[in-house]
C-alpha cells in the first residue's frame, strides 16, 4: 500500500480485514454460488458477473477459520487484480476508510511468514488486518482455477 490509501473494511469470523479500495471493483450482496465438482478446496464455486464467470474464494478456508453456512446477509467483494478478477466471500463489508502509512505496521515486524497479511492498521476504533488480494492466489492456484473454469483472466 502507498503512504495514503483508502481501504475497504470487511469482517470475517468477527475479525476486521482491509483491502485496498483500488483493487475493489464493487461489493454486492450474496447471490447463488454454483459449486465446482472436484474444484480446488479454496474455491467455494463460481458466479456470473455481467456475463463473466468468476471464481469465489472462500476466505474461511484460506485463513483456516471455522466454516459456517452461507447467509443471505453475507457480502461478496469483486476484486480486480493485475491479471485476474475473482470474488471474496465475506460476512459483511463495513465501510471505506483512509489508512495512511503512519497507521500501518508491517506484518513482518509482528510475526514473520504470514502469507496473506501485509500489515496491521491502527485505526481509532481498533486494529485492521490488511490483506493483499494479489497474494491470496499463488501462481499454481491460478493455473488450477484456469483448468477448472478457464475464463477468469483479463
Amino acid at each position: 500500500m502507498s503512504n495514503t490509501d483508502q481501504i475497504v473494511i470487511f469482517t470475517l469470523n468477527g475479525q476486521r480485514y482491509g483491502i485496498p479500495l483500488t483493487m475493489v471493483e464493487r461489493v454486492v450482496g450474496m447471490v447463488e454460488i454454483t459449486p465446482l465438482p472436484a474444484g480446488p478446496e479454496f474455491i467455494h464455486g463460481v458466479i456470473n458477473v455481467q456475463g463473466k464467470i468468476l471464481p469465489v474464494l472462500n476466505l474461511r478456508r484460506r485463513f483456516s477459520l471455522p466454516e459456517r453456512p452461507v447467509e443471505s446477509s453475507d457480502q461478496l467483494i469483486i476484486i480486480q487484480c493485475a491479471t485476474r478478477r475473482f470474488v471474496l466471500m465475506t460476512d459483511s463489508s463495513c465501510d471505506v476508510r483512509e489508512c495512511t502509512g503512519q497507521m500501518q505496521t508491517d506484518a513482518a515486524e509482528i510475526v514473520s511468514d504470514l502469507p496473506y497479511l501485509t500489515a496491521v492498521a491502527k485505526l481509532p476504533d481498533g486494529l485492521i488486518l490488511l490483506q493483499d488480494p494479489e497474494a491470496l492466489l499463488t501462481p499454481d492456484e491460478s493455473i488450477l482455477i484456469d483448468e477448472h473454469i478457464g475464463c477468469c483472466q483479463i
